[in-house]
């Protein structure tokens, strides 16, 4: 149980985080978003940030916030699109990765443009407090009334995770729908290492 409650108190901490432009630890060049750096693994010729506001509706370019730095990143009829038809239906202050081809200054040209919704909840009631998570875990899932998944990556796994927990990546999920309950009544608990 110590260890469940060390990794909830983590869970709590990585929730309670914000970022704030301007606040970044980052060098003056960043190529991603701190937050994005919690999950995703920093590439040379990738950035990783959240999209400027309105910045997305100027012809063949939009503004990109990663860490202290906003790119101004253009593209053109081959830059490939993925899960959108026009980078002008990305959606405001969503993550973005851009991988880029050539860079000059804060200044750089798409390849690829491609985002990851923000899984945002609907209904309040659809949340669950780390007390009643708590109190969930000194109860056997095998019950069959819930299940717990964790829905980082495997290696994140590995390191640790609540007893119990089943692996569902949030970005393999389709591959993992099985281990979904066949009960539709069961309570399905998932964290990730944001605020789930």
């Amino acid at each position: 149980m110590k260890k469940a409650s060390s990794i909830i108190a983590s869970l709590i901490a990585v929730a309670s985080m914000t970022f704030t432009p301007g606040n970044s630890q980052a060098d003056s060049n960043s190529k991603a978003q701190p937050l994005c750096t919690q999950c995703h693994k920093t590439e040379n010729n990738v950035i990783w940030g959240t999209v400027v506001p309105g910045s997305q509706m100027n012809g063949n370019s939009l503004k990109v916030q990663a860490g202290s730095t906003v790119w101004d990143v253009s593209y053109d009829k081959n830059t490939k699109m993925k899960k959108m038809g026009t980078a002008k239906e990305l959606p405001n202050g969503e993550g973005v990765r851009i991988k880029i081809s050539s860079i000059k200054g804060d200044q750089a040209y798409a390849e690829e443009i491609s985002y990851k919704p923000s899984y945002k909840f609907k209904n309040p009631d659809d949340i669950i407090l780390v007390g009643e998570v708590v109190e969930l875990l000194k109860r056997e899932p095998k019950d069959g009334d819930w299940m717990l998944f964790d829905s980082r990556g495997y290696d994140n796994y590995i390191e640790g995770h609540l007893p119990g927990a089943v692996l569902l990546p949030y970005y393999e999920m389709a591959a993992y729908m099985d281990r979904l309950p066949k009960d539709k009544n069961t309570l399905i608990v998932s964290y990730c290492r944001g605020g789930s």
